[in-house]
C-alpha cells in the first residue's frame, strides 16, 4: 500500500511539472513567449526607413514591402485593394467604416505579390515564427488592439473606449534583453518603441471590437526583376470599388445582414441610402444620453482620424486616381476627380457636424436633440447624393476605359 502511495505521489509531481511546462509555453502567469524560440536576444533589421501613412494596414504593408525591395506607395495599396466602401453598425459607439474588409487580399492578388499568414494558433502565439522571419530579414505585419500601444497614449494604455483590434503595425525588431519591440505605425515618421509585454497584450486582447486573435502575416521578398503591373492593378481597383458600392447585405434568412455580435449592418450604396434615417433615429439605438457626446465624437473620428487617411478613405483614393490620370495611363478617369472632390467635401462636412453636435448636445432636452439628429440626417442625405454621383461617374469611366466590371 505504501509503495502504491509513493508511486502515485511521484506520478503526481511529474504530471504537475509537465503541466507547468505547458502553461509556460502558453504564455500564462508571466511567461515570455518571445523567449521560447532560442533565437538571438536581439533581432533588429538594419537601415529601416519609415514612411508615414494615412491608414494603419496600408502603411504597414507599404513599409514592409518597401523594405523588401518593392517600390509601392500607400495609395497604390489602398487603390489596388479597392478599399473604397461603406459599412455602418448601429449601437453604443457605432462603427462607421469607409473601407472593405479584404483590401489586403485584393491588393496582393492584383499586384502579384506572394504573402503568407502566420501560425497565430501556435502555443507561443507565433513568436518563434516571428523571430525566425525577422532573423531572415523579413518584417512582420502584426494585428493588435491599439489601446495597448502605449506610445500612442503618453506612455500608458489607452482608455477602454479606444479599444480596437483591427489596428496594424509592422515589426522591424525585438530586443528581448530590454523587453522591447520596434514597430512602424501609420502617422509616425520613425520606428516606435513598445514593450514586448504590451505588444503581446495588444496581439491577444479579448476586445469585442474586432479582436486581433494574434494575427500576423508577411510578404516574400521582391524577386529579381519584379515589376508592378500598374495597369492590371488599376483595372482590379475600379472593378472592385464598383462591386463594393453594389454590395447588398444578404437577407436575414441567409444568415447575413449582421455583424459578429448580431447587430444590423448597413453596407454599400444601398446602406448609405439608409444611413440618414439611421442618424435621424439615433436616440432609439445609441444607448444612454450621457454617452451621446462621446459617440458623436467617435463617429467623427471614424471618418477622419482613426487611420482612414481622411474623409473615410476618399482622400487616399483621390490620390490614387490623380496619379493614374497624371501618368496618362487612364485619361478616362479624369472626369471622376470633381465628383470625388464633392464626396470628400461631404465627408468632411459630416465629420465636422458630428464634432459640433458632440459639444452642442450636452444639456439638450429631447425635442432639441431630435432637431439636432434631423440636421445630421440632412447632412448625410447630401453625402449620399454625392457618393451616388461619384459611383455613377465611376461606372461610366470604367466603360469608357473598357474595364470589366461586376454585374448588377
Amino acid at each position: 500500500m505504501k509503495i502504491t502511495m509513493v508511486f502515485l505521489a511521484v506520478a503526481g509531481v511529474a504530471i504537475a511539472f509537465v503541466s507547468w511546462q505547458a502553461v509556460r509555453r502558453l504564455g500564462v502567469f508571466g511567461a515570455k513567449p518571445w523567449k521560447i524560440s532560442g533565437n538571438p536576444e536581439v533581432i533588429a533589421l538594419a537601415n529601416v526607413r519609415v514612411v508615414p501613412g494615412g491608414h494603419c494596414e496600408s502603411s504597414a504593408i507599404m513599409n514592409a514591402l518597401n523594405y523588401e525591395g518593392y517600390e509601392i506607395s500607400e495609395c497604390e495599396i489602398t487603390g489596388g485593394g479597392s478599399a473604397l466602401a461603406f459599412m455602418f453598425q448601429k449601437g453604443p459607439f457605432p462603427f462607421l467604416g469607409g473601407r472593405n474588409e479584404d483590401m489586403r487580399e485584393r491588393f496582393f492578388a492584383a499586384a502579384n505579390i506572394v504573402w503568407h499568414r502566420g501560425n497565430a494558433d501556435a502555443a507561443d502565439t507565433g513568436w518563434a515564427e516571428i523571430e525566425s522571419l525577422l532573423s531572415g530579414g523579413i518584417p512582420v505585419i502584426i494585428r493588435n488592439d491599439m489601446r495597448f500601444l502605449s506610445y500612442r497614449y503618453g506612455g500608458k494604455h489607452g482608455p477602454r473606449w479606444a479599444s480596437f483590434g483591427g489596428h496594424y503595425v509592422t515589426l522591424f525588431g525585438i530586443d528581448a534583453t530590454r523587453s522591447l519591440a520596434y514597430v512602424s505605425d501609420t502617422e509616425y515618421s520613425g520606428l516606435q518603441t513598445v514593450s514586448l509585454a504590451d505588444l503581446q497584450s495588444a496581439r491577444t486582447s479579448k476586445t469585442r471590437m474586432y479582436p486581433p486573435h494574434a494575427e500576423f502575416y508577411w510578404a516574400e521578398k521582391a524577386p529579381a526583376g519584379f515589376s508592378l503591373d500598374r495597369g492590371r492593378l488599376a483595372r482590379a481597383s475600379i472593378a472592385g470599388v464598383i462591386g463594393n458600392y453594389r454590395a447588398i447585405v444578404p437577407r436575414p434568412a441567409e444568415g447575413g445582414g449582421q455583424s459578429a455580435d448580431g447587430k444590423a449592418l448597413l453596407v454599400g450604396l444601398a446602406g448609405l441610402e439608409k444611413y440618414p434615417a439611421a442618424l435621424a433615429s439615433f436616440e432609439s439605438w445609441a444607448g444612454k444620453p450621457f454617452l451621446f457626446p462621446a459617440e458623436l465624437e467617435y463617429m467623427a473620428g471614424n471618418i477622419e482620424d482613426f487611420g482612414t487617411g481622411g474623409a473615410s478613405f476618399r482622400a487616399l483614393y483621390r490620390e490614387y486616381l490623380a496619379r493614374l490620370v497624371a501618368t496618362g495611363s487612364f485619361p478616362e478617369l479624369a472626369p471622376l476627380l470633381p465628383f470625388l472632390d464633392e464626396s470628400i467635401a461631404s465627408w468632411h462636412a459630416l465629420s465636422a457636424d458630428f464634432r459640433a453636435a458632440s459639444r452642442e448636445i450636452k444639456g439638450m432636452d429631447g425635442s432639441a436633440r431630435t432637431r439636432l439628429f434631423t440636421r445630421l440626417a440632412e447632412r448625410a442625405e447630401g453625402l449620399y447624393r454625392n457618393e451616388k454621383a461619384f459611383y455613377t461617374a465611376l461606372v461610366a469611366a470604367s466603360r469608357a476605359a473598357e474595364i470589366a466590371i461586376p454585374e448588377e
